[in-house]
């Protein structure tokens, strides 16, 4: 079947595969711990605001440059001097891509991570009024991610869902953060204020999504309220953070630039043990 979303009244449509479902009248947010409760921003579910110094955010940049030259290196490919994170997609065609894709599936554990992780944890803690922390209480998980998503490549993000359909993402918070490439044509997609809506609004598919032949882990958003997903792009500049709650519906942040690769940095935190 054919299914379309429009991510800022662009319309974007796939061949889909695999049987669809709606859930109940709960509503998730309301059974689980709400990080963005005590926000100014919390009917809507996300906000954009400054990240750390300007001098920490190009550290983060340049160290994440070159945990990902590596593993091109690791798939086989070459980098030279000319190397940017906007030009990743010179560099490498759909093969090596996919082999650095999963590669960098399960991120990085955060010692690996270019500044201090403790500066990330303080001003997202800050931020949120209460203590949280890049180690996950409940699973062994204490790690960091990128996503690269190449231009006019609709298969290198995925399609709008809500992560908590994967019970191990519950009770957090999401971050994400530009390195390159994202703007109003690329960013991250959203549907404001979705992170409140009954399970029974939403139809998705019943297991991970199979979009023209590309399967996904996480379940695809269909419809909502029997409407095609309409998202739009928050677009967090230099050094600003979207940060926003893994209710709400979001993905499908797909690359519209004809050269201009889109990485960012990708985190959740969870409530600290002691806040409990």
């Amino acid at each position: 079947m054919r299914i379309d979303f429009k991510i800022n009244n662009r319309l974007v449509s796939f061949e889909l595969e695999g049987e669809t479902q709606v859930g109940g009248n709960e509503i998730l947010l309301l059974e689980d711990e709400n990080l963005i409760d005590q926000t100014d921003w919390s009917d809507v579910g996300f906000t954009i605001a400054p990240f750390l110094s300007l001098e920490e955010y190009e550290s983060i940049r340049k160290g994440i440059k070159q945990l990902i030259i590596q593993k091109i290196d690791e798939a086989g490919g070459k980098t030279d001097d000319e190397f940017t994170l906007e030009n990743y997609h010179l560099y490498v065609n759909d093969e090596k891509h996919l082999d650095v894709a999963k590669r960098i599936q399960f991120g990085w554990d955060v010692c690996q991570f270019p500044i201090p992780i403790q500066r990330v944890n303080d001003r997202i803690s800050s931020f949120l009024n209460q203590a949280v922390t890049t180690k996950a209480k409940h699973i062994d998980l204490n790690n960091f991610f990128v996503r690269i998503v190449r231009p006019s490549n609709l298969k290198d993000n995925n399609p709008p869902h809500r992560d908590v359909w994967l019970d191990r993402l519950r009770d957090a918070v999401n971050l994400y953060v530009p390195l390159c490439g994202s703007n109003e044509h690329s960013s991250l997609g959203v549907v404001a204020g979705s992170h409140l809506l009954q399970e029974s609004s939403i139809e998705r598919t019943a297991q991970g999504a199979i979009l023209n032949g590309t399967t996904y882990t996480v379940p695809s958003v269909i419809s909502i309220m029997g409407e095609i997903p309409m998202l739009e792009r928050p677009n967090p500049g230099e050094n600003e953070m979207l940060l926003f709650s893994p209710y709400l519906v979001h993905g499908g942040g797909y690359n519209f630039n004809t050269d201009m690769t889109r990485i960012s940095l990708e985190m959740r935190f969870w409530r600290k043990e002691d806040e409990k």
